[in-house]
């Protein structure tokens, strides 16, 4: 399972593992919990529902092909960003059945639907649960002082009523307050509950990708200072700490014990596997909860790698990414979309 509440999956940038030596390059690590808004450049299709109309039922997935995880991006060719943009469409039909044209993003293949909006008592029915965005809470995992560049999650993001991956049209991490935890149990991991602070932004979404969310931050956070990030040869089993917010914005570090490292030639969220040992953390979470993701994890005074995944039947227990691939990964973005 993913710690994100809402988000698992896998968009963006393409990427590449580079085996040369980071040769000493600082990050200032991270640990802030954070508000995460995406929005994907459409409505997503969360559902669909019956329509009753003249003693017959429709229903756009049965007979449209209109299913959970589509993206509405167009409707008669004009652009829908907003649930809005789509009423206008329709909405002074004076019709009882309005055919409209949509088109639709289904795994980054683009489709032509159309769509019946049925008039019943005198309300537009549509047949469709849709959402503009997608919202969550999360951890960012590193600041990088040179190119403005953030790391957060350390894992992809989707949208839970479909497990459809999500792109990125317009995405803003925000300031965010832990207000209480929902304790881990075996077999039922639990998560951060936080508000978020929409008219605080702290920085874009530029990218979705198998090893988190990357943009660029407005400020680093006050009294921060860098680290070293550990090649993987150094990054041994034993002693570390995970940084990361239980309460209000306040960072803590909680010690954890690394217990296994995985040898990587390729790029992959499972790297490290490491087990809570601090007994504040467990007394209070019972492990790691869903909001974790993107905690920096720290060594030696280097930061080796970032929370991902929780074992759901031992919560107690995590998987973690090498700090190096993030990296590497927001360089890429960086050279990508900002240079």
């Amino acid at each position: 399972m993913k710690l994100l509440f809402s988000f698992i999956g896998v968009l963006g940038v393409s990427l590449s593992v580079n085996n040369t030596p980071l040769k000493a390059i600082n990050v200032i690590p991270g640990g802030q919990n954070i508000g995460i808004e995406i929005k994907p450049g459409g409505l997503i299709v969360s559902g669909t529902y019956n329509i009753e109309y003249e003693g017959k039922t429709h229903n756009p997935s049965d007979n449209n092909n209109i299913i959970k995880g589509d993206i509405i991006t167009k409707a008669n060719d004009i652009q829908v960003k907003s649930i809005d943009d789509f009423l206008k469409v329709f909405y002074n039909s004076n019709s009882d059945i309005t055919n409209v044209k949509l088109t639709i993003k289904r795994k980054s293949k683009f489709y032509n639907k159309n769509l019946k909006i049925i008039k019943v008592n005198n309300r537009y029915k549509t047949g469709l649960f849709v959402k503009e965005r997608l919202l969550g809470v999360g951890t960012v995992s590193f600041y990088d002082e040179n190119t403005k560049m953030y790391g957060a999650l350390g894992h992809e993001i989707t949208d839970s009523s479909s497990n459809e991956i999500i792109d990125v049209d317009e995405g803003t991490i925000y300031d965010s307050n832990v207000t209480s935890i929902k304790p881990s149990e075996n077999s039922s991991p639990g998560e951060k509950i936080a508000d978020i602070y929409f008219d605080m932004p702290l920085g874009d979404i530029k990218v979705n990708t198998p090893l988190g969310i990357y943009g660029r931050y407005n400020d680093l956070p006050k009294n921060s200072s860098s680290l070293p990030i550990a090649e993987l040869d150094e990054i041994k089993t034993g002693k570390a700490e995970m940084w990361t917010v239980v309460n209000s914005n306040k960072i803590e570090k909680y010690a954890i014990e690394i217990t296994k490292l995985h040898s990587q030639t390729q790029i992959s969220t499972k790297g490290i596997i490491f087990k809570v040992t601090d007994p504040r953390l467990l007394k209070l979470s019972h492990g790691i909860v869903a909001g974790m993701s993107g905690s920096p994890i720290i060594q030696d005074n280097k930061v080796v790698g970032a929370v991902t995944h929780v074992l759901i039947d031992d919560v107690d227990n995590g998987y973690a990414v090498y700090m190096k691939w993030m990296f590497e990964t927001a360089n890429e973005v960086y050279h990508k979309y900002y240079e």
